[in-house]
């Protein structure tokens, strides 16, 4: 499942007949690590109704792991402290039946360090009573990052996992796993060259790999490391490749993420009104009934209210308008400011702009969107997509910039914020205009 995508259908359809159960949630933590979110939530709907049919089996306790590392991935943090508080205090998590769900470190993210420590140390003894080499490879390499604050632990830990690089049945697998794991410490030391020295030949056969998080992380320290040597050759198709994987699995989250609030909302509607009974619906009934007299008696009242205060508005619209001579001093510093390139400052606030053009925000506002044709935001947000791409466009230098770099450089404080807005701005995103540049 972890380290290759071909025959990983046929095997799921093989081990249905014998534990169909299991299957599925196998199926689940291979579309995780693949990070096809999506499918995955609907094979985790889908095994919902036989997981709470008995929510003190087995089943559920593993659905409930499964549904906790989707809700941590997804940043859902008060379904993750309730999921973890039925976790922390289940029986199976003290069987260690935990192990057949631990094929990725995500698995244990959701539980305190005490916790993630003892349950790698339980799955470490029992995948060595079952001979299981390439989980004793794995699980002693995170054990080597979690005790990375104790030298001595961690290097025993790192040590047996180098041992056992070789008995991994996907040699391409291992070698990947073990090279990358240990660049990352030659990149900590500065010895960047022997870090890209590990890297570099697999750059052909990486994408081979099953784990998205993996291929990213792998991507990432072959970029860095391949910057500091000066090796520029394929450095491009490294950050567009590293990038396209990121910009996929935050479209992918952000997709899933609605959809599960989505079902979480109406799965508590259906709650609520599943426990809604006589006695309540009478008191609803009473208490409408009430408000439906209140409402008639005060009726006109409130009526007559609502048309004066419709009146005055009305003539507030009427009589806000903007001095001649105001507008044109307003105009006349937002020319200044335009040429001066202070919209590249992240912390421009219109309150604030409107304290330095010494006028009030709702005048400043008022002439952006009459003279500019847009809101306050819109107006910064694209001359700083101009600023920038001016820039690609004259200083071939900056086509070689990660997206992160160019979004920080003219402004934006979020990497998603300025991906969305330049594809609006130039029908194009970030990285298919530099490739377009660079063709």
């Amino acid at each position: 499942m972890q380290y290759e995508n071909k025959n990983v259908e046929e095997l799921f359809k093989y081990y249905s007949k014998i534990a169909p159960y299991d299957s599925k949630i196998l199926n689940v933590k291979f579309l995780l690590l693949k990070g096809d979110y999506e499918t995955a939530l609907n094979g985790l709907f889908g095994l919902k109704p036989l997981a709470i049919a008995n929510k003190n089996s087995e089943k559920f306790f593993q659905y409930q792991c499964l549904y906790g590392q989707v809700c941590q991935k997804l940043g859902l943090k008060a379904e993750v402290e309730s999921i973890k508080s039925y976790l922390l205090t289940s029986k199976y998590l003290k069987q260690s039946i935990f192990v057949d769900l631990a094929v990725d470190k995500n698995s244990f993210d959701i539980f305190p360090f005490n916790i993630r420590l003892a349950l790698l140390r339980s799955a470490i003894k029992d995948y060595n009573e079952n001979n299981n080499t390439t989980g004793l490879f794995q699980a002693n390499f995170w054990l080597a990052e979690i005790l990375q604050n104790n030298r001595s632990q961690s290097g025993i830990a790192l040590e047996t996992a180098l041992s056992l690089g070789n008995k991994v049945d996907s040699e391409l697998y291992s070698k990947i796993f073990t090279d990358n794991y240990i660049s990352k410490n030659y990149a900590k030391q500065g010895n960047f060259r022997k870090a890209f020295d590990l890297l570099e030949p697999y750059q052909n056969t990486f994408a081979e790999l099953s784990d998205v998080n993996f291929k990213a992380d792998y991507l990432k320290n072959l970029a860095i490391s391949s910057a500091n040597v000066q090796a520029f050759g394929n450095l491009n198709r490294i950050n567009l490749s590293y990038f396209q994987i990121v910009e996929n699995q935050n479209a992918e989250m952000a997709s899933a993420r609605a959809i599960l609030i989505n079902n979480i909302k109406k799965e508590n509607e259906e709650k609520l009104i599943s426990n809604n009974d006589l006695f309540r619906n009478i008191c609803i009934s009473i208490f409408v009934f009430l408000i439906c007299l209140i409402s008639i008696y005060y009726f006109y009242r409130i009526k007559k209210k609502r048309a004066k205060k419709s009146a005055t508005e009305e003539e507030d619209a009427k009589n806000f308008v903007i001095p001649d001579k105001t507008e044109k001093r307003i105009l006349s510093k937002l020319e200044e400011f335009e040429k001066s390139q202070k919209y590249i400052q992240k912390k421009v606030s219109l309150k604030m702009l409107a304290q330095q053009f010494d006028t009030n925000p709702t005048y400043l506002s008022e002439i952006i969107n009459k003279h500019k044709n847009s809101n306050y935001n819109a107006y910064i947000n694209n001359l700083r997509i101009d600023y920038i791409v001016s820039k690609i466009n004259e200083n071939p230098e900056y086509r070689k910039y990660k997206v992160s770099y160019l979004a920080d450089e003219c402004g934006f404080s979020s990497h998603s914020l300025f991906t969305t807005v330049f594809k609006n701005r130039m029908n194009l995103s970030p990285t298919e205009y530099l490739q377009k540049l660079n063709e």
